[in-house]
């Protein structure tokens, strides 16, 4: 098997991405902001006074932490966006643009998740690679699907 894809960033699959792989950030400082608004609610209701800082602290965590962390992340991946040559091949992934090459072997990765448009590989130790698959056809894209689960890579479709 030798795929090769060539792209060029898109706003809206980086995007998608980044809210993919920081689900579980976000999740923790909005359910820690809810939960200080409730906390700060409770103890007006109780007492009568209003504590401000646990209101803006609350509505810090929930409402701009999450929104903040987002776009921090998506800008930087477009800012460091080039158009960008992926292979995969029975060895295993590699990435190429004018700065440089990376060859990851499919022991690299410890999973591969399907989301619209791109496969997300991930490696070891947090991090990841996202392919674009949207001049694929879904043949090819079950073939690295496939080959990903014979190399022994947890696929999630």
């Amino acid at each position: 098997m030798q795929i090769q894809i060539t792209a060029t960033p898109d706003p809206a699959l980086i995007a998608a991405a980044t809210r993919w792989r920081l689900r579980t950030p976000v999740l923790v400082a909005r359910t820690a902001g809810w939960a200080l608004l409730l906390v700060t609610a409770l103890i007006q209701f109780a007492t009568g006074e209003l504590q401000p800082g646990l209101l803006i602290s609350g509505a810090l965590l929930a409402l701009v932490v999450p929104l903040v962390l987002l776009n921090r992340t998506a800008r930087r991946s477009m800012r460091d966006g080039r158009v960008t040559t992926y292979e995969i091949s029975d060895g295993g992934l590699a990435r190429s643009d004018e700065v440089g090459r990376h060859a990851y072997a499919w022991r690299a990765f410890w999973s591969v998740e399907a989301l619209s448009g791109q496969l997300m590989f991930g490696l070891r130790g947090g991090r990841w690679v996202r392919v674009p698959i949207t001049g694929l056809s879904p043949a090819e894209v079950e073939q690295v699907l496939g080959a990903a689960f014979t190399q022994g890579l947890r696929v999630r479709r």
